[in-house]
Order: structure tokens, then C-alpha cells, then sequence
């Protein structure tokens, strides 16, 4: 092994073990977890399923299989990762220490009732650690196999999905969130202890809030970039190249965020203290697009306060702009 291989073996086992050292302290995990192996499963072998399974084991984490709703789509999974395939939930279960639900989320309460039901049969399987991957729901959707004393837990990749090897590839660089019951908690610092990957612990309770702000940055965002372009097209630009002549625009937004903050990138006529562009866009869009003037004042008030919080309007100059926002265009 050359001397540059060996040097990266080691940063690699030092990265790994300042993740876990951050895991213990920030998640008040008390004690030394034992590092048993695991063996993943996963239950729901669709994108996400087939993604993670594929992140894990370029890590060196070992899996178990899959078990799906239908055997071609374990089947698939399996091929992908390298794994085998199951045609019931119980046997990936058998194989499994630390099982993903990689369902869609309104399967979610259904496979909790079947996973619990199995316990009556397998009263050692109680050690076993159940996962899901829904932004949406806390691990309290989870309520059979917690009452019937296994760990249980969320863990949310912060990223979309599409193509299984794209996604896996996009992991290496996405935050997660966690939260759930401590021995489960302990299974996602091993498993993310392994792969490099950082995470923050959230609270049961605030998992609907967190789930509302990753759909904010990621759904309507899709829903703004279109509504601006609406306006543009209603002015006369060519629909058909509209979207490339404004990716520059996005890109360097984006860029300017990324390197300076959100509060530092605001940029525009309202940073500006430029009360008549403002003024000139309220009765704009009431002349020419009536049905959008609410949201586009509601966005403009929500961009006036948070240019005031961060000091870059005075409050008069915020005021001024209210008037503004508030007459549909008029400072009177």
C-alpha cells in the first residue's frame, strides 16, 4: 500500500471517529455504544430504499436485503446493491439487526402493525432497531413496535430523489436528521459514524416544523422559479428559451447564498430602499395578472421584515414600504 493510501485510510478512521465524538456530545448519549456489526434490511425497495442501500454498502456497511410490495421491485434493489431479496417482511427481518422502512409514507402505519404483530413469534427480535426515512412523521408512527419495546427512530436524508446511483452519489454530501429513541439514536451514529455522514438531532415534537421548512426550500421554490417566469412570459419573452435565459440569474443567486448567507445575498429594489420599482411592480401585476397581486405582497412583506431584522432597512424605509405594499402600489 503506498504512503498517500495510508494517509488517507487514516483521515478517513479520523473523520469517522470526530462524527461520532459530535454524535455522543451533541446528542447526550451517555456511555459507550457497543459497536456490534450490523446488518441493514430494508423494507420498500423503491428509489430511496435502493439509493441508501447503495450509499451504505460503498461504505463498507453490511446489508441484509430487501423486501418489497412486489417481488421484481426487491428483486431490482437486490441486483443493485449486491444483496438478496425477500418475499416476506419477516425474512429480511430475521437477517436484519437495524431495518429501514423505505415505504411510502401512508404505508407506514401498516407496516408497523405487521412488524409488531411478528414480535409475538419472535420475542428476541425486540432488540432490533426500526427506521423510517419520511420527513414528514416522527417516529411516533411507529406506536405498535414501540409499544411492544423496540427502538425505534427517524432518519431523513435532507435531499430528493430520482435515479438510484445519481442519489446514492448526491448522499455523500447530504445532511440528515434524526431523532427517535436512544438505542436508536445510537444505531444511526454507528451507521453514520461509518459513512462521514453529519446529521443534527431534532425534537419528536418539531419534526412537522422541520418537515415544512425542507418543503419550503425544495417544493416552492420549483412553484416561485415558475411563478416569476409566469411574469416574464405575460411581458412577451419566448417560452421556450424563457428558462435558459434566467438559469444564469438562479445560478448566481445561488451562488451568492452559498457563499455570503441568505441575509447578505438579498439583492433588489427593496435592499435598495427603491420605493417607486416597487410601487411600479404592485400595479404591474394587478393590471396584468389580478389573481397573483396577494402573494406577490405577501412575499414582498416577508422580504421588507427580513431585510429590517438584519439591518439592512431602517425601520422607516420598512414602514414606507408596508404603506406601499398595503395601498397595491400607492404611498399615500
Amino acid at each position: 500500500m503506498s504512503f498517500s493510501s495510508v494517509t488517507g485510510c487514516l483521515r478517513l478512521f479520523v473523520r469517522r471517529r470526530q462524527v461520532e465524538k459530535t454524535f455522543l456530545r451533541l446528542w447526550g448519549i451517555n456511555g459507550e455504544w457497543e459497536m456490534r456489526k450490523l446488518k441493514i434490511g430494508f423494507i420498500g425497495a423503491g428509489k430511496v430504499g435502493q439509493a441508501l442501500g447503495l450509499y451504505f454498502v460503498h461504505h463498507g456497511l453490511t446489508l441484509s436485503g430487501y423486501s418489497s410490495r412486489t417481488a421484481a421491485s426487491a428483486q431490482e434493489a437486490a441486483a443493485l446493491t449486491g444483496g438478496k431479496w425477500f418475499y416476506r417482511m419477516e425474512d429480511v427481518a430475521k437477517e436484519s439487526s437495524v431495518l429501514f422502512l423505505t415505504t411510502p409514507d401512508h404505508a407506514l402505519p401498516a407496516v408497523d402493525e405487521e412488524a409488531a404483530a411478528l414480535l409475538s413469534t419472535h420475542s428476541d427480535w425486540q432488540d432490533k432497531v426500526w427506521l423510517h426515512v419520511s420527513g414528514a412523521h416522527a417516529s411516533t408512527c411507529l406506536a405498535c413496535l414501540s409499544a411492544a419495546g423496540c427502538p425505534v427512530g427517524s432518519l431523513h436524508p435532507l435531499q430528493s430523489f430520482g435515479n438510484p446511483e445519481i442519489s446514492a452519489e448526491m448522499l455523500e454530501k447530504t445532511h440528515f436528521s434524526a431523532e427517535g429513541t436512544p438505542k436508536a439514536l445510537q444505531a444511526v451514529r454507528q451507521i453514520l459514524g461509518q459513512t462521514g455522514g453529519s446529521c443534527s438531532k431534532i425534537s419528536t415534537r418539531d419534526k412537522p416544523l422541520y418537515h415544512t421548512g425542507a418543503c419550503v426550500i425544495s417544493n416552492y421554490l420549483v412553484t416561485l422559479l415558475d411563478s416569476g417566469m409566469r411574469f416574464m412570459q405575460a411581458a412577451g419573452m419566448d417560452q421556450d428559451t424563457l428558462f435558459e435565459a434566467v438559469l444564469p440569474l438562479i445560478d448566481g443567486t445561488l451562488k451568492n447564498i452559498r457563499e455570503k448567507g441568505t441575509l447578505q445575498a438579498l439583492t433588489g429594489p427593496i435592499v435598495r430602499a427603491d420605493y417607486d420599482t416597487v410601487a411600479a411592480h404592485c400595479r404591474a401585476i394587478q393590471h396584468a395578472m389580478p389573481q397573483d397581486a396577494a402573494w406577490y405582497r405577501a412575499l414582498a412583506e416577508k422580504t421588507v421584515a427580513f431585510a429590517e431584522e438584519g439591518e439592512r432597512l431602517s425601520h422607516e424605509q420598512a414602514e414606507t414600504f408596508r404603506r406601499i405594499l398595503k395601498g397595491g402600489g400607492s404611498n399615500e
